[in-house]
């Protein structure tokens, strides 16, 4: 008796964190100093590579985990704004598709092949791709349809969710993604670290563009005070005065608060790796054996009794880390791959006896690209 075929092989891929801007460089031929993502290349032949050869047949789920694009900095004619509606978003998504036009389009390939889909976790960078119209642009862009989710996404047994609502600074409100009242149009109701990052941040950048990029940020603290006493002192001063312009100015209400102030310290100067987050969900969720996440950064992995995981998936930009544990300056193209076990077709998995062999195996890779003889310097 010949065996059944089996069935064709199927596998997700999960990525985060490539906060995509405008492009490397604005239409006068000058840097982009707020370009986090220089990676195209990389990202292009990644998809490229598992649309093909021995995964040219597979079922493929490209999942997109938070954090896509940066839709926070967006300079709208000149301005880098906190009152982001839906026609600022759509500008900012407009420039980061036009500036990673080459990247898009082998996203648009990846998305045309045949058992190819993409699945959209919003993060706290994105968090403009809630509104309606844009969600539409980004579907055009692709030409396929895209599976939106607003916080997580579930399958299996294994949750995908970015990580920011682990964070008081990020935390979206998930009964009020927009504000509305006395506007002429709806703004997103951003948590105050997404306000700092889109209003404050790019001023600071633009004279210090490693500024979010190093870790600890406690370490970078006392670096520049010692090294760069000047700058530090009076970024020290102008975070002061938006803190208080915040609280009594703009009475952001829930977003600022002394309480929320001590929490957002203790974000931005230790680096959370949501273990304790991980386990209360997975104990909350019995049904959860695997998590993933994002948005801290930082690769990490933790196994938790009965065989649960959580894995965090970091990011494709440069880190520099001021730990002697892992000191330097450095970038992993990480991501995970969740690869279900291949079945013969005439076999359902709802009634098979061997559950625990069903189970979607989980693996945190690295893309190391193909060979190629030279690349542009990063500068």
């Amino acid at each position: 008796m010949e065996a059944a075929p089996s069935k064709p092989r199927k596998l997700k891929l999960v990525v985060s964190d490539f906060h995509l801007g405008s492009g490397l460089y604005l239409k006068d031929g000058t840097r982009n100093i707020l370009e986090d993502f220089q990676y195209d290349d990389a990202f292009i032949s990644f998809l490229n590579y598992h649309g093909s050869g021995e995964y040219f047949d597979a079922e493929i789920e490209l999942v997109i985990n938070g954090d896509f694009m940066n839709l926070l900095q967006i300079n709208y004619k000149g301005v880098h704004t906190h009152l982001i509606t839906e026609r600022i978003v759509l500008e900012g998504l407009r420039q980061s598709v036009n500036g990673h036009a080459e990247l898009f389009r082998a996203l648009r390939r990846f998305a045309a092949a045949p058992n190819h889909s993409v699945v959209y976790v919003i993060g706290n960078h994105d968090q403009g791709m809630l509104f309606g119209q844009v969600r539409k642009y980004f579907v055009e862009v692709l030409n396929h349809e895209v599976r939106f989710y607003d916080s997580h996404y579930e399958f299996d047994g294994i949750r995908i969710e970015h990580g920011h609502m682990h964070e008081w600074s990020s935390r979206f409100d998930s009964r009020r993604y927009f504000v509305s009242r006395g506007l002429p149009e709806p703004v997103l109701n951003l948590p105050w670290g997404s306000r700092f990052v889109a209003e404050f941040l790019p001023k600071i950048k633009m004279e210090r563009p490693y500024v979010d990029k190093v870790k600890p940020f406690r370490h970078l603290l006392r670096w520049m005070f010692v090294n760069d006493t000047f700058f530090a002192f009076k970024a020290g001063l102008r975070v002061i005065w938006y803190f208080i312009k915040s609280l009594v100015l703009q009475r952001l209400g829930r977003h600022f608060t002394w309480r929320g102030t001590l929490d957002l310290i203790k974000s931005i100067t230790i680096y959370p790796d949501f273990d304790r987050e991980a386990r209360k969900i997975m104990m909350l969720n019995p049904e959860i054996h695997t998590l993933i996440m994002g948005h801290t950064h930082v690769l990490h992995y933790r196994r938790y009794p009965e065989g649960r995981e959580y894995y965090n998936i970091g990011t494709w930009n440069e880190a520099t880390n001021l730990s002697i544990a892992n000191l330097g300056t450095m970038v992993a193209l990480s991501y995970a791959r969740i690869e279900f076990p291949e079945l013969p077709a005439d076999v359902d998995p709802t009634t098979a006896h061997d559950k625990a062999s069903l189970r979607p195996k989980v693996k945190l890779k690295e893309w190391k690209g193909v060979w190629r003889p030279e690349v542009d310097a990063a500068i």
